[in-house]
């Protein structure tokens, strides 16, 4: 277990310092962080919440919703053949 453990600091030690060591690591380190920032910052934070937001009531109006959504048959579309 120990040699785990030493093994996994190991790799985290040389991953740090190449990132020190490495302009062109940084620059890309940087770039990933701006776009987890963007991300999951800013679209997650003022666009998903609007589309995320429960619209029912309660619990029985939102399980009545599913259930009314689960039993109605789905519209089926026949086509004659002709495009």
């Amino acid at each position: 277990m120990k040699v785990f453990f030493y093994g996994i600091v190991q790799v985290a030690t040389n991953t740090i310092t190449t990132f020190r060591n490495s302009k062109l690591a940084q620059v890309l380190l940087i770039i990933v962080l701006i776009k987890i920032f963007i991300f999951y910052g800013l679209l997650k934070g003022f666009i998903y919440p609007r589309y995320l937001k429960p619209k029912w009531d309660s619990k029985e109006h939102r399980s009545n919703d599913v259930m009314k959504d689960l039993l109605n048959k789905p519209k089926t579309y026949t086509y004659d053949g002709i495009y």
